[in-house]
């Protein structure tokens, strides 16, 4: 297959391009600088030669910057915006101008677009209010500006990577080890993670079984809470938890996008990918993190 990839080098688009790469396909990277390999583009002037995207059987857009921050003031909406909304708008707008689009049209999005509940949360449930939620929202609909029966739409709701390179393996590790933290709140709020491996297999699996489109939860289907998570990097870690910091605490001591991150209830459950018959490699985060420590 010929796949093109724009936020190729995070942490996801790295591991998929080498991942895509191993199974023999044409990859090429949508860069930012003419130095560098790849397609240019300019998502700030909104230039691309979209000639140069005819003929790809896959786009995927991964761009976005980091949304978590301790920082209390830390706010950056303009960037969190254009990062990810400008950026699918204008690879949407490409595919409308092509001869030959492609057969799939893949864009990263978040679970934060859901409203927390105590339930199981789907494809189809309840969306939330506020910044993060909104943000997702457009960054999804930006990602619809073409109309053709040619190429499917598919919106990569992603739960947190955990991998050994991944900004969330990383705090996780540090606050288990060092500040012996056992939970957030109360800790049964459910932390949505999804393992590298998997994120890397269930695009695959989209792809290769062509039969689902819009939005797909991309998180592991065992809905653990925060304090279970915690506990879990603790023993990894060998260290003993038992700082429960309190949830004035947090309200107090950061901005609301991690605020929302740590305390929100979400169970997000990955109904679709696993009604289509898709099996999560991870089974156990215990096991995997043994793997990659």
């Amino acid at each position: 297959m010929k796949i093109a990839i724009a936020g190729s080098h995070g942490l996801i688009g790295t591991n998929l391009v080498t991942h895509f790469r191993k199974s023999n396909n044409n990859v090429v990277r949508i860069v930012r600088s003419k130095e560098q390999s790849g397609i240019y583009w300019d998502p700030i002037t909104g230039y691309i030669n979209h000639e140069k995207l005819e003929d790809y059987d896959v786009i995927i857009n991964l761009c976005g910057e980091k949304i978590a921050s301790l920082n209390p003031f830390f706010s950056n909406r303009s960037n969190l915006i254009s990062s990810r909304v400008n950026t699918n708008l204008i690879l949407s707008k490409t595919i409308a101008k092509l001869k030959n689009p492609p057969k799939f049209f893949i864009t990263a999005s978040a679970t934060g677009i859901y409203k927390p509940s105590q339930k199981r949360i789907t494809e189809s449930s309840k969306f939330n209010r506020g910044f993060l939620a909104q943000l997702a929202l457009e960054w999804e609909e930006a990602s619809k500006f073409y109309s053709n029966d040619k190429t499917k739409i598919i919106n990569l709701r992603l739960g947190q990577v955990i991998s050994s390179q991944s900004f969330y393996f990383k705090v996780l590790s540090n606050i288990s080890k060092y500040m012996k933290i056992s939970s957030f709140g109360n800790g049964r709020q459910r932390w949505p993670w999804v393992s590298i491996n998997d994120i890397n297999q269930s695009i695959d699996f989209i792809i290769e079984s062509n039969q689902i489109e819009g939005a797909v939860n991309v998180t592991n289907p065992s809905l653990l809470s925060c304090k279970e998570i915690l506990r879990i990097f603790s023993s990894s870690n060998n260290s003993f938890n038992f700082i429960r910091v309190p949830k004035i605490f947090i309200i107090l001591s950061t901005n609301t996008y991690s605020r929302e991150i740590l305390l929100n209830d979400y169970p997000v459950f990955p109904e679709k990918l696993l009604k289509s018959g898709f099996v999560f490699k991870e089974k156990s985060l215990e096991k995997y993190l043994n793997e990659i420590n």
